[in-house]
Parts: structure tokens; C-alpha cells; sequence
């Protein structure tokens, strides 16, 4: 029987599911990579790569933890304006700093060289996921009869949702009667109430 370590369901789910996760098993090691080469050459550079990481993982973790409290299939891990955003932003800091690593990677040694090639694929693969998230939503809004995610009613408004309470604090009033005609206003009832006493 596997133990809790060898659990790795959610990387067969579904693709959404693999990229999510994958954002979030890349951070450690990249974390811990990057650091390292940071004290080692005395460089911001690719050390500040910590940052967009650090947003890319904690976003997934967001994501995967709403859709599993909210038990719908991958709907609420795409597809809406607010993922969009992020993944677009997200992607642009990533690039920005893998740029700027390339450009300014230390040349004093091979080994920190090296090290700095290896903290920059973990930025490369996270970039390559928000990418991915960033075509798949454009090609989805651009094709006709575009529509937000529809299997979970709690996730197709966006992907915080679950925390969100719907309806009025004095509950729900609908707008039609039961005919489907348009109910009466709330002041019309209180002056037929008022004129019946």
C-alpha cells in the first residue's frame, strides 16, 4: 500500500491539474538552487527569480486547494478573466527575469555558471505553464461561442468563489411571481399592507 508520500493522483487528473502542480513541486528545489547561487556569487541575479516563483507556486496552491474544496473537475483552474490576469502577469515577470539572468549570468567560474543554467530551467518550466494557461485562454476567448468553465456553478464566476456567500443577508427574493410575470415592488406590498389595517 502506498503511503501518503507516493500519493500522486493529482498529477494524473487532468492537464490543468499536472501544470498546477508542477508550478508547485518546482518551487523547493528551485527555491534552494537559486539561493545558493545567489550567496554564492554575491548576485541578485538569478536569485530574484525567488519572487515570480514564490507567486507562481502560492497561485496553483490557491487554485488546487479551491477546486478541491470546492470538488468540481479542473473548471475553477482556468478560463476566467481573473486566471487570465494572473497568468499573464506571472509570465512577464518570469520572462523578464529569465532575460535579465541570461544577459547578466556571472561568468566568474563554470560551477556558478552551471548553477545558475539550473535555477533558471525551473523558471523556464513555470513560464512555460503560465504560457500555456495565457494561449489556451486567448485561442478559447477568440474562437466563437466562447463561454467561462459551466460544470461547477461555483466556479465559473472566477476562482476564489468558494470563500464568496451569494444572495441578500435577508434572503432571496425572486424577481418574477410564479406566472413569470414581474412580482410587484417591495414598496407597493408595504402600502397595500399599510392601507389593509
Amino acid at each position: 500500500m502506498a503511503g501518503p508520500l507516493l500519493n500522486l493522483t493529482i498529477f494524473t487528473k487532468s492537464t490543468a491539474h499536472t501544470l498546477r502542480a508542477i508550478s508547485i513541486a518546482t518551487f523547493p528545489p528551485a527555491f534552494l538552487i537559486l539561493l545558493i547561487q545567489g550567496i554564492v556569487s554575491h548576485g541578485v541575479l538569478p536569485a530574484l527569480g525567488i519572487l515570480p516563483l514564490f507567486f507562481s507556486s502560492a497561485f496553483s496552491a490557491l487554485l488546487l486547494a479551491n477546486e478541491k474544496k470546492c470538488g468540481c473537475q479542473s473548471s475553477g483552474l482556468t478560463g476566467t478573466p481573473i486566471h487570465f490576469v494572473f497568468d499573464v502577469l506571472l509570465a512577464i515577470g518570469l520572462l523578464v527575469l529569465l532575460i535579465l539572468t541570461w544577459i547578466f549570468l556571472p561568468d566568474s567560474s563554470g560551477e556558478m555558471i552551471m548553477l545558475g543554467t539550473y535555477g533558471t530551467n525551473f523558471l523556464l518550466c513555470n513560464f512555460l505553464v503560465h504560457v500555456y494557461f495565457t494561449a489556451q485562454q486567448l485561442s478559447e476567448a477568440i474562437a466563437p461561442g466562447a463561454s467561462y468553465p459551466s460544470s461547477c456553478p461555483q466556479c465559473q464566476y472566477g476562482p476564489f468563489t468558494v470563500a464568496v456567500k451569494r444572495g441578500v443577508r435577508g434572503g432571496y427574493e425572486p424577481l418574477l411571481d410564479g406566472e413569470g410575470a414581474p412580482r410587484a415592488s417591495v414598496d407597493e406590498d408595504r402600502n397595500e399592507g399599510d392601507s389593509a389595517v
